[in-house]
């Protein structure tokens, strides 16, 4: 953490429930209670906007270092955790959430590693929502929509995962990770 930053800030307080939020979803689904999953499931996709957009109106004021680390580790967690439990009742194939997860386990090594210097990008920022839309559609009514919705989010974050690499490997503005030509941590915060 930088020295004298806020970490309790409203965005930060959102990541941190949908944190929380997590294991009782995987509980309810596991209990096959799958319509109150879905709704906490939907509620903690919520507070994903939320905590992106009151970040981004508080420009410096409502980002944190600590934000920028844990809002995506919130956001894999949830769906690559929520996408095994659904692989495990049946609803996807275990090695298309394995294929998840990895890019998941990829994405979260790499933010790590770069401290959050990563920018998003639109096509992640699409995969994210296809992907939450599409969980919430199979927990709530399991079958082929919910799948093709699956399948095209995860395309979107593969394609995704492509460009963020590109991002990393060519040298823009100056030479910060991932192109940030400020080197602003917080420019990755969503």
């Amino acid at each position: 953490m930088k020295g004298g930053e806020r970490v309790l800030t409203v965005p930060n307080a959102l990541t941190l429930l949908r944190l929380l939020a997590i294991p009782v979803v995987l509980l309810l689904l596991l209990a096959e209670e799958d319509v109150a999953a879905a709704v906490l499931f939907v509620l903690a996709a919520v507070t994903d906007f939320l905590d992106g957009r009151l970040a981004r109106r508080r420009g410096g004021a409502g980002t944190s270092y600590i934000g920028t680390i844990l809002d995506p580790v919130a956001d894999r967690l949830m769906l690559s955790s929520v996408a095994f439990v659904l692989a495990i009742r049946g609803l996807l194939p275990f090695g298309v959430v394995a294929l998840l997860v990895g890019r998941d386990v990829l994405a979260l090594v790499g933010t790590l590693a770069f401290g959050g210097k990563i920018p998003v990008n639109k096509v992640g920022k699409a995969a994210t929502a296809v992907l939450m839309t599409s969980i919430a559609v199979l927990m709530y009514s399991p079958g082929t929509v919910g799948e093709i919705m699956f399948y095209a989010g995860l395309g979107l974050s593969l394609v995704a995962g492509l460009l963020y690499v590109a991002a990393m490997t060519r040298p823009i503005g100056g030479g910060s990770p991932g192109g940030n030509p400020g080197g602003n941590p917080r420019a990755g915060r969503r």
